[in-house]
């Protein structure tokens, strides 16, 4: 069974398509990176993995479930808020712009979503918030609140609180883009680590190089289509398609 199938996917803003029928699948432990220029439709279809974007038509499964939806006989009926917390929770996510409490230290961030959502004790969320620090490299920092704290440390704070919930599948949302370059390379090697663990992955990403080394499958897309997919070696290094090859001579 795939971690994550994605059945014909369409999305529209208005009458713009986004998205234009995306079809793969991620199996279960793969890191799969999605590249690709601006505006082609990767981090719309990251957020439609978790229905924090809605698809217009097709079906997206998380192991072999639909987040939004229940089928009921050959209709798709809305799943409620409360189910769709639920299911969501399954699913780690690690945006470009960080999105931690501000009001909240980094041991405050990590521990919220286990107390508030899976109800974890307070003393175990602690526990297991302050290993999940020290494995991102944060050991000493659960004091600091975000303003203390660089944008590499932030963003490990973001990948902490993400695994706080367990999850079965980490979506990360171009985790690098809003970061110095000198910063870049220490969240590079969490994920890395990561990856090496077995965490089921997709990644929108413009680091070819994390790509290259990390990823088992990379997808390139442009326009809302998939344009080409395979192996890092393939699609990085002998690509087929023209539009891939003009891309990464600019990228790489």
């Amino acid at each position: 069974m795939a971690a994550v199938e994605f059945l014909n996917v369409h999305k529209s803003f208005g009458t713009v398509e986004v998205l234009k029928g995306i079809d793969f699948a991620v199996e279960p432990r793969q890191v799969v990176c999605l590249i690709g220029p601006s505006g082609s439709g990767k981090s719309t279809l990251l957020r439609c993995v978790n229905h924090l974007e809605v698809t217009t038509s097709g079906a997206i499964l998380v192991n072999n479930r639909m987040i939004g939806y229940d089928v009921h006989g050959d209709r798709l009926v809305e799943a409620s808020e409360a189910e769709i917390d639920r299911r969501r929770s399954t699913i780690g996510m690690v945006f470009q712009s960080f999105n931690l409490f501000g009001h909240m230290t980094a041991l405050e961030n990590v521990m919220f979503g286990p107390i508030k959502l899976l109800k974890t004790p307070k003393a175990r969320a602690e526990a297991e918030a302050l290993e999940l620090l020290r494995k991102v490299g944060l050991a000493g920092k659960e004091g600091n609140y975000p303003s203390q704290l660089s944008g590499g440390q932030q963003q490990r704070v973001a990948i902490a609180r993400g695994l706080s919930m367990k999850p079965d599948l980490m979506l990360f949302d171009e985790p690098t883009s809003a970061l110095d370059p000198e910063l870049v390379g220490e969240v590079l090697d969490v994920m890395k680590q990561l990856a090496a663990s077995g965490m089921t992955m997709i990644v929108v990403t413009h680091e070819m190089g994390f790509a290259r080394e990390v990823a088992d499958v990379v997808v390139f897309m442009d326009d809302g289509v998939i344009v080409e997919q395979g192996l890092p070696s393939d699609v990085l290094i002998n690509p087929q398609h023209e539009r891939t090859k003009s891309f990464l001579s600019k990228v790489l």
